[in-house]
């Protein structure tokens, strides 16, 4: 790891020790998503669908009326259309998505990079954890592109549909 992607990884670890949603920090983490999403977008969109893969965090779930199965790290969505993941599910699948994978934490992200190979990857998070994702694609050499939450916590988040639609269709800011 050079020397700014450790820098990186020191701040963000100490951020996640805090509750590192709000002001300046906030602000700093979403210009690095930014940064890192115009980087990363041409291989991201010369990559096929069938070659890519959808993180999502469990966070996005409607937990009192969320159905899907616990298995593992992550969490396997059931359709039932209480929350927003059912709809990105849906169409990266008509759209013919490798996988869509819903995380119980950022930590297990590396590991199913590793497992799955994915050409590039599409993630939805918070600040940190979108941080914590692309540097973790970057180091396995995944182009990787973040949509960030509209509103972030451990529960009952929320993303932007038509941002989502636009990534994963390569119709990409």
């Amino acid at each position: 790891m050079n020397r700014s992607l450790s820098e990186l990884a020191g701040l963000l670890d100490g951020l996640a020790k805090s509750d590192g949603q709000g002001g300046e920090i906030a602000d700093a983490l979403t210009a690095l998503i930014l940064r890192k999403n115009r980087e990363n977008a041409f291989r991201f969109l010369r990559t096929p669908y069938s070659e890519r893969v959808v993180f999502l965090p469990q966070c996005l779930r409607a937990t009192s009326a969320c159905q899907a199965e616990e298995r593992g790290s992550e969490y396997l969505c059931q359709g039932c259309g209480s929350c927003k993941i059912a709809t990105i599910a849906r169409r990266a699948k008509e759209l013919g998505y490798m996988s869509v994978r819903i995380l119980k934490g950022g930590s297990a992200l590396a590991g199913l990079v590793a497992e799955i190979k994915p050409k590039a990857a599409l993630g939805i998070a918070c600040c940190i954890e979108g941080v914590w994702g692309l540097l973790a694609c970057e180091r396995a050499g995944v182009p990787a592109f973040c949509v960030p939450l509209l509103k972030a916590g451990c529960c009952d988040t929320d993303v932007d549909l038509d941002e989502v639609a636009g990534a994963l269709e390569g119709l990409l800011p």
